[in-house]
């Protein structure tokens, strides 16, 4: 298998010119002799019967001659010869019935999906060392796609009726650059069995001329792709062998190991960083069993602030960033540790000669008890050590009271009591400390003695104490008024 897919590369390095975009190479065929094919896992033998659905509409390469005892075929369909292939009919004692063991039936080539990341091949060196994102196993926007030559196949291009955007595309060894060459291939009658399903192919001829990498452009169809790989799964993610699992941008589930996120200047060249982290660090011994997935993500940057501006970044917009993934095979408890390791030695890399590279400071994340996030400066801080803070500071706050209760009680605090009543009386003011009386000036010159003592049958009035007690002398505002003082 190995063989054949090293034939279909160099066939394909001989018609198409290199270019720093990945080629993605579809996988299944409808092939004749692929047993695949067949619900009993074979190639059909001569005291066979094929049995073909009326309704399906199908396209079979036939690479061979073969002899057969009967033939159900399709209403709508196509059988591709190869120089001398063919068919030839059996002449043995075979009764053809269509419920005689002697059938085999060709299965249903609608279930082969566009976006089942399992029907792909992708052109990655270093796989040891290098994998990609779930999102990128299926062909992004600036990807070569092929379809191998002397292969038939069948492909759902989705219900969604969305828009595929591909670089190039090669069917039959043959080339497609432009959507007019394509849009006529298309609508051939090989080309509508080939390609069905509501979903459609668009070419753009510009390549990735961007140093720094190009999105992929598979975010919103995440949702189809995870659906394919978790089959196998019952729809659901195996939990992760590490406590506080990570799930990058366009992976469907979590992972134990580390994740960076890089803030780049022009100067930087995704694809010389990346020959420089696996020849600097994933080639070496203590890095075996670590794999790196790279790719360029835009991202909303992680925020240590309130909530209202973490609103308001989101309304601005979000960052490109590199995504730098690490993660590793270790067992159990393990899992994860070989791969932070490898990430702590990078963004110390980072710091000392990150810029010559391009790359500036960015954030990163370790998976593990608490979830550790960090700026590439060296300050870190984690999630769980900030819970932890807020709730010592919430209990600190409620044990401050009854701290201070017990220091006052053992007499080692003072406390000075403070009563609501005080508190009032304090508001109010002061009616012998303020005299809010005036003098008349029309008064202030100096008067007879005989005016200004009023005689002791006058004070003797003023000292009865039958008479009320004047309110108004009392409250500090008064003042004499000598004409009242005066016997007439």
């Amino acid at each position: 298998m190995e063989d054949w897919r090293v034939s279909v590369v160099l066939l394909y390095l001989l018609f198409f010119e290199v270019s720093v975009a990945v080629y993605k190479q579809w996988v299944p065929s409808t092939n004749f002799e692929d047993a695949s094919n067949w619900d009993k896992n074979r190639t059909p033998s001569e005291t066979d019967i094929i049995m073909f659905d009326s309704n399906k509409m199908v396209s079979v390469f036939i690479g061979s001659t073969h002899v057969l005892t009967g033939a159900h075929l399709p209403l709508d369909g196509e059988f591709i010869l190869a120089p001398g292939a063919g068919f030839a009919a059996f002449d043995g004692t075979s009764d053809p019935n269509s419920n005689s063991d002697h059938n085999i039936r060709f299965l249903n080539a609608d279930r082969y999906s566009w976006y089942d990341p399992s029907l792909w091949y992708t052109n990655l060196e270093n796989r040891d060392h290098i994998f990609s994102m779930d999102t990128e196993l299926i062909p992004c926007r600036q990807d070569d796609v092929i379809f191998p030559p002397e292969t038939s196949f069948r492909v759902d291009l989705g219900a969604g009726g969305r828009t595929i955007d591909l670089h190039s595309i090669s069917i039959f060894g043959q080339k497609f650059s432009t959507d007019q060459e394509l849009a006529t291939y298309l609508a051939s009658s090989t080309g509508k069995l080939q390609f069905h399903g509501a979903g459609s192919l668009r070419l753009v001829p510009d390549p990735c001329e961007d140093p720094s990498g190009c999105e992929c452009g598979n975010d919103e169809v995440e949702a189809w792709i995870c659906a394919f790989l978790l089959q196998t799964y019952g729809g659901h993610c195996p939990k992760p062998a590490c406590q506080g699992a990570l799930k990058p941008l366009g992976q469907c589930c979590e992972i134990c190991g580390a994740m960076l996120y890089l803030n780049y200047t022009q100067a930087f060249d995704l694809q010389q960083y990346k020959r420089r982290l696996l020849q600097t660090f994933l080639d070496l011994p203590q890095a075996s069993g670590v794999r790196m997935a790279i790719s360029k993500v835009a991202r909303t940057p992680i925020l240590r602030g309130s909530v209202h501006a973490a609103r308001e970044k989101r309304q601005a917009g979000v960052t490109m960033q590199i995504q730098l993934v690490l993660t590793d095979d270790g067992p159990g408890p393990e899992a994860g540790k070989s791969a932070i390791r490898v990430a702590q030695a990078i963004l110390t890399d980072v710091a000392e000669q990150g810029a010559a590279f391009g790359v500036l400071q960015g954030d990163v994340e370790y998976s593990g008890l608490s979830g550790s996030t960090a700026g590439l400066t060296g300050s870190s801080s984690t999630s769980g050590l900030v819970i932890g803070m807020i709730i010592a500071l919430v209990l600190g706050l409620m044990a401050l009271p009854v701290s201070l209760l017990f220091l006052h009680r053992t007499g080692r605090v003072r406390l000075w009591p403070l009563s609501i009543p005080m508190l009032l009386q304090r508001s109010e003011p002061a009616s012998d400390q303020v005299n809010l009386g005036f003098n008349n000036p029309i008064f202030s010159n100096p008067a007879p003695a005989s005016v200004l003592d009023p005689g002791p049958d006058v004070e003797g009035v003023l000292e009865d104490t039958s008479f009320p007690t004047n309110s108004t002398r009392n409250s500090g505002s008064y003042f004499t008024n000598p004409l009242f003082g005066i016997e007439i």
